[in-house]
């Protein structure tokens, strides 16, 4: 239900910072916004945290990160699917 993961990298700078650990939650996929941060599961990057940029009816979604210069582009990442979705960031905490 929960996981615990701690940041690496300075791609969502400056919302979370390498080495901050994050809590994220299994969220129901109705209730996802764009412009929360949440964790997924992707098959060329492993495990990563990004901004919900993209929610589409159809179980498709697109993220972002933060810090443009230090990210994956969102067309690189490409689209994801609700069965990538790990959970969505509900609290943030530095190191």
């Amino acid at each position: 239900m929960f996981k615990i993961l701690r940041v690496t990298g300075s791609s969502m700078l400056p919302s979370l910072n390498d080495g901050d650990f994050v809590c994220a939650m299994k969220w129901p996929f109705r209730w996802l916004r764009s412009g929360q941060i949440v964790v997924v599961k992707s098959s060329t990057y492993g495990v990563i945290i990004k901004r919900l940029d993209d929610v589409n009816p159809n179980g498709t979604f697109t993220l972002t990160g933060d810090n443009k210069v230090h990210s994956v582009s969102r067309e690189a990442m490409g689209e994801f699917t609700r069965a990538q979705l790990l959970g969505k960031v509900i609290y943030h905490t530095s190191e």
